[in-house]
């Protein structure tokens, strides 16, 4: 485990180098006051964690964590600010950037130390979430050799697809949870420190009153007052009871991110049976499928949503799910292929007529060739690079569909110009049983 300290005085870093080693070993620290140098010594020193300091000349922590979170090879780096600000907003814009926790200066011990450790735990698990998922691809891999040979294995690929699906978006979905969990908790720490002042300003008021009697003078009285308004401003009361509302929201936001995230993931994961359809939004199957990919677009793809008139479908709301998320997947996928500068777009649009609900899916990548478009539903027929894919999601996708929904699954594209997913789901019960 290697730590990067970033720091524009060598004081700063030998402070935070002498605590860092009775964790670490000397060779596994690397100080810089220099934050022109941070990407290109965390590439040449292999840093796991970084202790950035946010004010600093010409380029500030912020500038540097901000490019840092723009580089998806260091999606998983353990970035902790270093700052003496303590107000709520540089939290939350830090928070907001990609920093996954932060020290105050000076530097308490038993902070330091907990708060490295967690980031240290956080690397090494995502570390062991990467080689599992290495060695998850290299099964795929394995089994798609064997299935050439043995047909009667499909159903096992089915189950392996779906689960190297959950696999390759858990990382995702635990960064997009990090950052409200991240905020949150430093949101109870700044609520820890207002409730300990207003409980030292209602106990000097309290202890004051006890000593007002009777006997008390028109001055002793007027002094307390005095004293009171004293205490009132250099706890910053008026701050506080400001801040407190925002704090709440924010916090209570932050939290029903998170409950909405993992009730998404949960609905995609599900087992169960095929005939478990009810009546449900079309629109709310399409954002839990957005909630959970959001992370694998971000900086590559925009994704457009236009909502409609929001219709009920009768359907089993898991598979169809799983149908829209393998569609946005494998757009933003051939959207990143293209490597270019701009942001690539997806555009997703819900209408009816009187028979169907209609979803249509476009995006911008760079389209199928005409010579391969009537075969992508077909079971293990894939363009992609061994071990890459299975071949079976389209095809898992137009078998729920057009099978077990009696719906339809079409798609057209043109070279160029990116591919058109059309998916038409029956309105009639009947029709859908």
């Amino acid at each position: 485990m290697r730590v990067l300290v970033v720091d524009d005085e060598r004081f700063n870093l030998k402070v935070a180098e002498q605590f860092l080693l009775r964790i670490f070993k000397e060779d596994e620290i690397v100080l810089c006051n220099d934050p022109n140098l941070v990407i290109e010594t965390v590439e040449k020193e292999a840093i796991d964690i970084i202790l950035l300091d946010i004010i600093m000349p010409k380029i500030t922590g912020l500038d540097v964590l901000k490019e840092l979170r723009t580089m998806n090879q260091f999606d998983d780096l353990q970035i902790i600010m270093l700052t003496s600000m303590d107000d709520s907003e540089s939290f939350k814009i830090c928070f907001e950037l990609g920093a996954n926790d932060f020290v105050k200066k000076p530097i308490n011990a038993d902070e330091f130390y907990a708060r490295i450790r967690s980031a240290v735990k956080t690397r090494s698990n995502a570390m062991m979430l990467k080689t599992l998922l290495e060695k998850i691809n290299k099964q795929n891999a394995e089994l798609k050799t064997i299935n050439t040979t043995l047909k009667d294995t499909q159903f096992h690929l089915v189950q392996s697809e779906k689960m190297a699906a959950i696999g390759e978006l858990a990382a995702g979905v635990a960064h997009e949870i990090n950052n409200p969990i991240g905020y949150v908790s430093s949101n109870f720490e700044t609520l820890t420190s207002y409730l300990m002042k207003l409980k030292g300003y209602v106990e000097f008021i309290d202890h004051g009153c006890d000593l007002i009697t009777d006997k008390s003078t028109k001055e002793d009285v007027v002094a307390f007052q005095g004293a009171i308004r004293d205490k009132y401003k250099s706890y910053k009361i008026d701050f506080i009871l400001d801040d407190l509302s925002g704090i709440i929201s924010d916090s209570k936001s932050g939290i029903g991110k998170v409950a909405e995230i993992v009730r998404s993931l949960r609905n995609f994961a599900r087992t169960g049976t095929e005939d478990e359809k009810a009546y449900t939004p079309i629109v709310e199957i399409v954002n839990q499928a957005l909630l959970i990919c959001r992370n694998e677009a971000k900086y590559t793809v925009n994704i457009k949503f236009d909502q409609g008139d929001e219709p009920e479908v009768y359907c089993n709301k898991g598979l169809i799910g799983q149908v829209i998320l393998n569609i946005l997947m494998n757009g933003i996928q051939a959207i990143k292929s293209l490597e270019r500068e701009e942001f690539g777009n997806i555009n997703i649009s819900v209408d009816s007529n009187t028979d169907y609900t209609i979803l249509r899916i476009k995006d911008d990548g760079p389209g199928i060739e005409a010579s391969v478009l009537g075969n992508i539903f077909n079971p293990f027929y894939t363009t992609k690079e061994v071990g890459q894919g299975t071949g079976l999601g389209l095809s898992i996708s137009h078998d729920i569909i057009v099978n077990k929904h009696k719906g339809i699954m079409d798609v057209s594209s043109d070279i160029g110009d990116g591919a058109l997913f059309t998916i038409m789901l029956p309105k009639k019960i009947e029709e859908t049983i």
